[in-house]
């Protein structure tokens, strides 16, 4: 960062790092005329109208674009492979205008044309500010490109009981500046920007390379060289629906890169099954059920995030978690378990104008060599038709069998020794019967009416 008498770094630099954006505080001894340069790569990311100084009142502020040092630089240009360059004087970097210095012509180039004699600085903005007086001041603003995202590994070592979780905080660099961070806050919760569409075009335009906001030394980079040291992410706990987390030591966030580290240390609870969801339909069915995980947090938020899951140190599914508080449960499926069917068998027992009446089998399998837990649900999403369910079969049967507001469901009951929803392996089967009543209710005139209007 420049100031009208040069170089000046920040003493201090946080960043606050939410779901889709970032906001960036350096404090500086900023002089009267506070001047700093954002390469185009930054700017562009900025959200419109976040920069800010905070700390000493401001007089005026002034955004000035500057294009780059190539206007009256000469320049080579090479138009065929076999033929010696051309020595030229640039006359509008923008369009490459260029002057012929021999011929005196003008003429324009293309950018894989040229060959340049010095290093052709990228197009730069300057945001200068005139300070009320010199003193300590917090340069803050709004920045796309930076974020953070929870990474999570599930491993189940035997059974649903026997399991290790764990969680990482991944923090993306997208842009192509380097930041040398003293402090890290990183929220987790639904926080959204204004215009952040109109940035997001902004940002899709841009195509500049970018040169560094902060310049160091090669010595000062070793000395703050973190891969030596112990991070830590603390929680802060929970502010207006968001939960704060926190990193008190410095770091180095390189440009187009991604820092890892250990994030909190979470209770789950983990139930393994396999299950399956119809629709009602009066067609006959023969379907593999889904190999299904149920998860439920115990003692912490889990913010939203990807999760690989492993069985006995294989890969068998990812997925991604939405932001969980504690006693929340999250269900999701990993592909159809070829071992365990369903043959389900409709039979039409009577059909009136108004009404219609179905018989339902339900035959569960499993050709395991262990036993399954298994979970069914059937949806009667008929919006214009009542219905009634009339359980058949054995008082056992019919037992395990719960009707719901919009259908039936068959299910394990955990902490209970009955084998509802448990399949036996080798060949076990489960039967359930039931009879389903559907009733259209008569349309009125009136209602049939105001249709065909």
């Amino acid at each position: 960062m420049l100031t009208d008498t040069g170089m000046i770094l920040p003493n201090f630099t946080e960043l606050r790092i939410y779901p889709s954006f970032t906001e960036i505080r350096q404090q500086y001894n900023a002089p009267k005329n506070f001047r700093m340069y954002f390469s185009q790569d930054v700017y562009a990311n900025i959200v419109r109208g976040s920069l800010s100084i905070e700390g000493i009142p401001i007089e005026s502020k002034q955004v000035v674009p500057h294009a780059n040092n190539l206007e009256n630089q000469t320049i080579f240009v090479r138009c065929n492979s076999n033929e010696e360059p051309q020595e030229c004087r640039v006359i509008q970097a923008d369009d490459l205008l260029l002057q012929n210095i021999k011929t005196k012509r003008y003429f324009r180039a293309q950018r894989h044309e040229l060959e340049y004699v010095t290093m052709p600085e990228q197009k730069e903005t300057e945001v200068s500010y005139v300070l009320k007086q010199q003193g300590k001041a917090t340069l803050s603003y709004q920045i796309h490109g930076i974020s953070w995202l929870p990474q999570y590994e599930l491993s189940i070592l035997s059974d649903d009981r026997q399991h290790t979780f764990q969680a990482f905080a991944e923090i993306t660099n997208g842009t192509k500046q380097e930041y040398r961070i003293d402090r890290t806050e990183l929220f987790s919760g639904d926080v959204h920007l204004q215009g952040e569409v109109e940035a997001k075009r902004r940002r899709d335009r841009s195509r500049s390379r970018s040169r560094s906001l902060s310049v160091a030394s090669e010595e000062d980079r070793e000395e703050f060289d973190c891969r030596g040291m112990t991070l830590t992410i603390d929680t802060l706990g929970e502010l207006a629906g968001l939960y704060l987390y926190s990193i008190d030591q410095p770091f180095i966030l390189l440009p187009k890169s991604t820092f890892g580290l250990p994030f909190i240390n979470a209770t789950i609870q983990i139930r393994k099954y396999v299950g399956l969801t119809l629709s009602f339909t009066s067609h006959t069915q023969i379907r593999k059920l889904q190999r299904k995980y149920r998860i439920e947090s115990i003692d912490k938020f889990l913010p939203g995030g990807p999760l690989t899951i492993r069985e006995q140190g294989h890969l068998v599914g990812v997925t991604t978690l939405p932001d969980m508080s504690v006693g929340d449960k999250h269900t999701f499926s990993c592909g159809q378990d070829s071992d365990v069917s369903l043959n389900r068998q409709v039979k039409l027992i009577s059909r009136e104008r108004h009404s219609a009446m179905y018989a339902v089998h339900l035959t569960f399998k499993n050709v395991k060599s262990t036993p399954v837990k298994f979970e069914y649900n059937e949806i009667i999403d008929n919006e214009d038709a009542q219905f009634k369910i009339i359980l058949k079969g054995s008082d056992d049967q019919r037992a395990q069998i719960e009707v719901t507001a919009n259908g039936i469901q068959i299910e394990h009951k955990n902490g209970t020794d009955d084998l509802h929803g448990m399949l036996a392996a080798n060949g076990g089967e489960q039967i359930y019967e039931y009879e389903i009543r559907l009733n259209y209710p008569k349309k009125s005139n009136s209602s049939s009416k105001r249709r065909r209007e």
